[in-house]
């Protein structure tokens, strides 16, 4: 093997550093993507990479935020929310609603077919955007616990997104570096029918085995047992709480009470120990929301403090106007990553946040006021509010409420965002255009017809998303020009020689699949295709299949919950710990990996 070049030796120590960090839970992923932009940045500006026809400096590294895959993504990203802030999609939701009500099975079975079929065009997150508040209803009305069909109609919006070259970002990203590298375009559903075939022999573990593997976390995760953590203060000298232990307050309330622990004075006191409730003491609770509110009517209090919290207008008659609703924090909340009172939410809504849900985690067991507690997108509040006040919120972007009994009203664009949508799908699938100035297109169309304001377009878009792309862009492209790939592939080839090419894809596979589950799919797709590619040249291969192997691995992200985003969401609404990911995620893993490799192996004849 020829010695690696200086270049080449800083990528991979700076590759397995970045890898590293991308498991590191304390350091956020943007960070790390700017990290690794800033070092090869630098890299490249003080010491640039030239040799024979290849120059490669700092100008290179910030060419990937034009790349046609970042561009191609970041259109559909914008398309998907035109689909999405359309209600497009939701009256194959009310159609999914009325076939659980009549058959509970099929429902669920319609469900993954439907899911996976809109997610190979529309972006895996805004899908299970639209499915969440219909599941958690459902889960409501019939009993079945939302927590047996979250993870498998999750699992099969990320399989159906593997259907079509624009499913998902992974997709675009892989057959973009592929073409970058020498490979001939890949058409929109080029590889439609081998995914499909694995999607087929996925469906029924998803349907009849994975919801047996799975916890019963309560009889349904819906808004009358979610339980949030909550916190009253008590502040009325002649208020029924103070003097009160909690003998006395559970004879009044008629059974237990739920509160964790008692504030009092800078410390954290149990229940039992606290004694009689004094003025300035704050009980935290963890209960239901109509628990919580049967606390507070019976000792006459309020379920958030108006001064911490922001304003809220008593109404002549509170007792008709005032509700207590879910509303579920979408990734791309401005919520996400701040505080209720940075955002000034409250004032600008008058509505306060009573309650904080985040599955399992107790958040509120120690000073720090939900208002000032930094939120993450997957978290529950329990608002409290007017009825209109309230309605308002499903026009707020990336908040999500929770309450099916209100049909939203399919918007007067919904058809045109289908058109344009469609439009998109058809001049890509002709190869009319390619996706990326198909999609640019279909934005244009989207702002001209007013399915997407300006003003939502960086909403629409995900710095996760933009800085891991672009940055995984630009460490593929310098392991390229400096030969590392290639140094590597050598490595590889000689390692897998021996075996026959079909266990040479799984292998490949194997790996994407293993760093999309513990790094990330954009980081798997950027490293692994060009050596893919390479070794694939250096063993004799057809190309194509090693690339597809690279791009099918990428997407199997089933095995843990930091795999990709969309895990995260279901997570915190219906309570899955990481050993259920484990328990019904590598099975699937294993089982789309078998399958993807026979098939790619017998439709290249390898």
């Amino acid at each position: 093997m020829p010695p690696l070049s200086p270049h080449a030796i800083a990528l991979l120590a700076v590759t397995v550093t970045t890898f590293f960090l991308y498991t590191r839970s304390w350091i956020r992923m943007e960070l790390v993507s700017l990290l690794l932009l800033l070092a090869l940045l630098l890299m490249f500006y003080l010491f640039p990479f030239s040799t024979g026809s290849i120059h490669f400096t700092d100008a290179e590294v910030f060419q990937a935020f034009g790349h046609p895959a970042l561009v191609a993504i970041c259109c559909l990203m914008v398309l998907g929310r035109g689909l999405t802030m359309t209600a497009a999609i939701e009256p194959a939701v009310r159609l999914l609603g009325r076939v659980w009500d009549f058959n509970r099975s099929i429902g669920l079975l319609l469900t993954l077919i439907v899911a996976g079929f809109a997610s190979a065009f529309v972006n895996d997150t805004p899908v299970l955007v639209l499915m969440l508040p219909l599941l958690l209803g459902l889960a409501g009305r019939t009993g079945f616990p939302a927590s047996k069909t979250l993870l498998p109609v999750n699992f099969a919006i990320l399989a159906g997104g593997m259907l079509t070259s624009i499913g998902t970002s992974t997709n675009i990203l892989v057959l973009n570096i592929a073409a970058d590298l020498g490979m001939p375009p890949v058409g929109l559903f080029d590889f439609s029918a081998t995914a499909a075939v694995a999607f087929a022999i996925a469906l029924p573990y998803l349907w009849l085995i994975a919801p047996r593997l799975l916890p019963d976390n309560g009889k349904a995760v819906e808004a009358s047992t979610r339980k949030f953590e909550a916190r009253i203060k008590v502040t009325d000298p002649e208020g029924r709480l103070v003097g009160q232990d909690c003998a006395a307050l559970e004879r009044t309330l008629g059974k237990n009470l739920t509160a964790t622990m008692v504030l009092r004075g800078g410390s954290n006191i149990t229940l039992g120990s606290a004694g009689p409730l004094l003025l300035g003491d704050s009980l935290l609770l963890r209960d239901t929301p109509e628990a919580l509110q049967h606390i507070a009517t019976t000792f006459a209090i309020d379920l958030f403090d108006k001064e911490g919290l922001g304003s809220f207008v008593e109404s002549e008659d509170a007792s008709v106007d005032a509700h207590l609703a879910e509303v579920v924090i979408g990734n791309n909340s401005e919520l996400a990553g701040r505080t209720l009172r940075s955002a000034r939410f409250a004032q600008r809504h008058q509505i306060v946040v009573v309650g904080l849900n985040r599955g399992t985690e107790g958040l509120l067991r120690s000073l720090t006021d939900i208002a000032d507690t930094p939120l993450s997108a997957g978290d529950v509040l329990l608002v409290q509010g007017y009825a209109d006040e309230i309605d308002k919120l499903r026009k707020e972007p990336d908040l999500l409420l929770l309450d099916v009994s209100v049909m939203i009203p399919r918007s007067p664009l919904a058809p045109v965002a289908l058109a344009i949508m469609a439009a998109v799908v058809l001049l890509a699938a002709t190869k009319l255009l390619p996706i990326h100035v198909a999609a640019f297109a279909g934005v244009v169309a989207m702002l001209i017809t007013g399915c997407v304001r300006f003003e939502g377009i960086g909403r629409a878009l995900s710095l996760e998303v933009v800085l891991l792309v672009a940055s995984s862009v630009a460490l593929g492209q310098s392991i390229v020009a400096t030969g590392a790939a290639a140094w590597i592939a050598n490595g590889v080839a000689q390692a897998v020689q021996q075996v026959p090419p079909s266990a040479q894809l799984a292998i490949f596979m194997a790996f994407a699949a293993l760093l999309t589950n513990f790094v990330s799919n954009s980081a798997a797709a950027a490293v692994g295709t060009p050596i893919a590619i390479a070794t694939a040249s250096q063993l004799g291969h057809p190309i194509e299949p090693f690339v597809l192997a690279i791009l099918f691995g990428a997407n199997l992200s089933y095995a843990t919950p930091m795999a990709y985003q969309t895990n995260l969401l279901v997570m915190r609404a219906a309570g899955y710990r990481f050993v259920d990911f484990l328990r019904v995620g590598l099975p699937l893993v294993l089982l789309m990996l078998t399958c993807l490799s026979v098939l790619l192996s017998r439709r290249y004849n390898l």
